[in-house]
């Protein structure tokens, strides 16, 4: 047996493909301490062949950037990790995130802004590009909003898409621009088109399977941009239903699918409906979520109270979806499968005194999630 398993692991080393099917599944870190076991692993590990490799396998997201907003230009961004336990867990490179203001991640790349420049930034090799202007003139523009596309298991490189709103007449006109890292230039690309601009938010975009989307912040409408034809459509579902009150829905792909969050019939209720890929049919309920029957939700004087807000959608160890939820000074992870739950990690407190607004009845200390994915790729 010994013997065998020698000769096996001796063909193993003999071959480039097979040991880099084995190398590019390790963590970045072990993958980065093996590069010290000889000069032709160094070299391996270093190719431009084996960052391809490692694009191509599947990651999960190992660890979130969260942001408070101190004042109206200031955002404290802090990295919070799944898994502190691992001497294996690679943690990113951390940058001045006080000047930063990250605006979208995707599949470990993310979208960046600093004063008047825009750049990609790869939080696992701690690489950043400046992004080249669309066009000079496209600096007037009214409306200027960005969004990134990365998925090495779809595509080379990642794409970025520009939209510009131009004032005619009595309405906003927008155009669209892309970007492809393969050819470094920008491209004019589809028809103009009108939507109301305060009823789509066109700040937070979502990337998923060829498209990227935004929803409406004040109404039920939806848009997607479809990268394989360049273009922008309207052919989403509308949203299931006005959102409840002052909270807003959010778009999370998890588990294969787009998925959307938002509160239902009360502020404690929280519910997630799924989208079918072929953009034919309304948003299907997955989970309705009653919180008042859960520790998360306590009682004061009698009455309930909701100390939480809904950070962010992930996807589990078992390939199941369990919603992020803060409380108190700590994130938890609410399984909606059988709505069972667990600490995930603890928050710094932030003083109230350096909050210069609030939102009523609702923990609003952290918000908004950027996920870490561990990624190669170069920028």
């Amino acid at each position: 047996m010994e013997g065998l398993i020698s000769s096996s692991a001796q063909a193993i080393e003999e071959n480039d493909d097979l040991l880099t099917q084995i190398l590019v599944r390790l963590p970045h870190k072990d993958a980065i301490t093996f590069k010290f076991v000889s000069k032709r692993w160094r070299s391996l590990i270093s190719s431009p062949y084996f960052r391809r490799c490692h694009a191509t396998v599947k990651r999960r997201v190992s660890g979130l950037f969260l942001y408070h907003v101190t004042n109206p230009v200031n955002y404290g961004f802090k990295f919070f990790s799944f898994d502190t336990s691992s001497s294996s867990s690679c943690f990113p490179e951390i940058p001045d995130l006080i000047s930063w203001q990250i605006l979208q991640s995707c599949n470990g790349l993310m979208l960046v802004h600093k004063s008047k420049e825009m750049f990609i930034y790869n939080p696992t090799t701690g690489d950043k590009k400046t992004l080249p202007w669309p066009f000079p003139w496209l600096l007037g523009s009214l409306f200027v909003y960005y969004a990134l596309a990365f998925d090495p298991l779809r595509f080379l490189g990642y794409k970025l898409i520009y939209i510009f709103g131009v004032e005619f007449s009595k309405e906003v006109r927008y155009q669209t621009m892309i970007y492809s890292s393969e050819s470094g230039v920008w491209n004019l690309c589809g028809s103009s088109f009108s939507t109301p601009f305060e009823r789509m938010d066109f700040a937070h975009a979502i990337y998923f399977k060829d498209s990227v989307y935004w929803i409406g912040s004040r109404s039920k409408m939806t848009l997607r941009f479809d990268l394989k034809k360049e273009c922008v459509k309207d052919d989403m579902p509308p949203l299931p239903a006005e959102p409840h009150h002052y909270y807003k829905y959010f778009l999370a792909s998890a588990c294969g699918f787009m998925n959307l969050v938002g509160f239902g019939d009360s502020e404690l209720c929280v519910s997630v409906f799924r989208l079918k890929e072929d953009y034919s049919s309304r948003w299907v309920l997955m989970h309705n979520v009653e919180l008042q029957f859960t520790p998360l939700v306590i009682r004061e004087n009698g009455s309930l109270r909701r100390p939480y807000s809904i950070i962010y959608l992930i996807e589990d160890d078992e390939d199941e979806m369990a919603l992020l939820v803060q409380t108190k000074g700590k994130v938890s992870a609410l399984r909606l499968k059988d709505n069972t739950y667990h600490h995930v990690f603890d928050l710094p407190k932030v003083r109230s005194t350096d909050l210069h607004y609030s939102f009523p009845m609702a923990v609003m200390e952290w918000h908004r999630a950027f996920e870490y994915i561990e990624t190669l790729a170069c920028v």
